[in-house]
């Protein structure tokens, strides 16, 4: 939810806790990977699917860290818009 209304974000598919961020391009996605390695985060792309990139968190993961580690995301987003 704290992700659905950032420009850059096409859609977001989801299983449970695992997600998938859409972002439409493999430029994008690519520079949102640069982006997220300057922040810290941990993140990848799909083998099938080169213009979305993975967010997998602990099932222990608090409403704080989700609420944090979105932060950073739309921040890495931001930067890229």
């Amino acid at each position: 939810e704290l992700l659905t209304g950032h420009p850059m974000v096409r859609e977001i598919r989801r299983s449970g806790l695992l997600l998938a961020v859409e972002l439409g391009s493999e430029e994008r996605l690519f520079a949102t990977m640069e982006a997220f390695k300057e922040e810290g985060i941990l993140s990848d792309w799909f083998l099938y699917c080169s213009t979305a990139f993975r967010i997998s968190p602990p099932l222990t993961i608090s409403y704080d860290e989700i609420r944090d580690s979105s932060r950073i995301i739309l921040r890495c987003l931001d930067r890229l818009a």
